[in-house]
């Protein structure tokens, strides 16, 4: 094997062990920013000729112009003109299953590594578009205000992404 194939496989499997570290999320963001560990990946993905993996780690670091994967869907928190919550409008709600209300309290988010975890780093919350809380606002009967994807829910995703890279490298490691 190359010297250059051996370089490429331990950084690899480094980056690959290093994303399946379990840490607390202040870790993960002060210690290991997942963004870091895509990057290096992105880098030996590339230099390796991996195109579908590393078109699959840019759209992770750089956000989705469509669609986003289905594990890049979070749940939501909205909020009333007195900064109430709604509870009409989450998935475990008193709405019956039939009236499609629970449906709005999933979004996908398509957004950038690069930016969730600057968010989160700074402790602030992404914000949702304002057609948003007007469409809500006539299916509920409620006046929604604001609405936002809380940090709670931006480990969470930052989990998901994690565990789907994880997969992901796994699966082209075992197939070369």
């Amino acid at each position: 094997m190359p010297v250059t194939d051996t370089i490429a496989t331990d950084n690899l499997e480094e980056i690959l062990a290093s994303l399946s570290i379990k840490l607390e999320p202040e870790e993960v963001v002060n210690q290991l920013p997942l963004t870091k560990a895509l990057e290096k990946l992105l880098a030996a993905t590339q230099s390796e000729g991996l195109s579908e993996i590393s078109h699959f780690l840019q759209q992770e670091l750089e956000g989705y112009s469509g669609q986003p994967p289905a594990y890049r869907y979070v749940n939501l928190s909205y909020f009333d003109a007195g900064g109430q919550f709604i509870e009409g409008l989450r998935q475990y709600s008193s709405y019956p299953v039939g009236t499609g209300l629970r449906q709005y309290s999933s979004y996908p988010v398509g957004t950038g590594l690069r930016k969730l975890e600057l968010h989160l780093k700074n402790g602030l919350t992404l914000l949702l578009p304002q057609q948003i809380f007007n469409f809500l606002s006539q299916v509920s009967g409620k006046e929604v205000v604001s609405g936002h994807i809380s940090p709670l829910e931006i480990n969470i995703l930052l989990e998901n992404i994690r565990r789907e890279v994880i997969h992901q490298v796994s699966v082209i490691t075992t197939k070369t």
